[in-house]
């Protein structure tokens, strides 16, 4: 079964910006990789900064589901945290290039076109750590008022060991995961 343009597109450019970043990949270089011509592109996505934007929310639909659905509180913070965690390594190794490029896209300088791209979907994930840490406080009084630091902090643990995890450089088993989280837990909880 062929795949229709705009796929082959998105999947094309989505490849390049992953191994390149956003920023050096040109659209010839695009055109050329998903065999179209300019115009074509165009006609999809209006241009470079339309086609990330379509991949972020293509992909980042996804994530954010998955974020949801892990982190719906269910009175026991751990169960979340090692659910999220689990989500969020699944997801990334079913999706490597998007999941390095949405870490390309959440470290870029503040004013390009790649963080603008991708502020939205990181923001979004944000709210719904923050939502859960936010639920988690009334079950643990010294949680309150950090729930932002606390998403941040915890989205950045998430990143990390998905991105080392995905590039091979470390494997990681049920058994890492829950220490993983039982060091972050005493974190929260001293």
């Amino acid at each position: 079964m062929e795949q229709d343009t705009r796929s082959i597109i998105l999947e094309k450019a989505l490849e390049l910006f992953a191994r390149k970043g956003y920023e050096p990949v040109g659209i010839q270089e695009i055109v050329d990789r998903a065999e179209i011509t300019k115009p074509t592109l165009y006609y999809y996505f209006g241009s470079k900064q339309g086609l990330l934007e379509a991949i972020v929310r293509e992909y980042g639909d996804g994530l954010a589901e998955c974020f949801c659905a892990a982190a719906v509180y269910r009175h026991d913070l751990v169960i979340n945290l090692r659910d999220l965690f689990r989500a969020n390594l699944k997801f990334s190794h079913e999706k490597p290039d998007f999941w390095r490029l949405m870490l390309i896209l959440f470290s870029s300088a503040v004013d390009s076109g790649a963080y603008a791209a991708g502020v939205s979907l990181r923001r979004e994930l944000l709210a719904v750590l923050e939502t859960l840490f936010e639920n988690a406080a009334k079950d643990h009084g010294n949680m309150k008022r950090r729930q932002k630091i606390y998403a941040e902090s915890f989205l950045g643990l998430m990143e990390t060991f998905c991105r080392l995890s995905v590039n091979g450089e470390l494997s990681i088993s049920d058994d890492l995961r829950n220490r993983i989280i039982h060091q972050y837990m005493h974190g929260i909880f001293s």
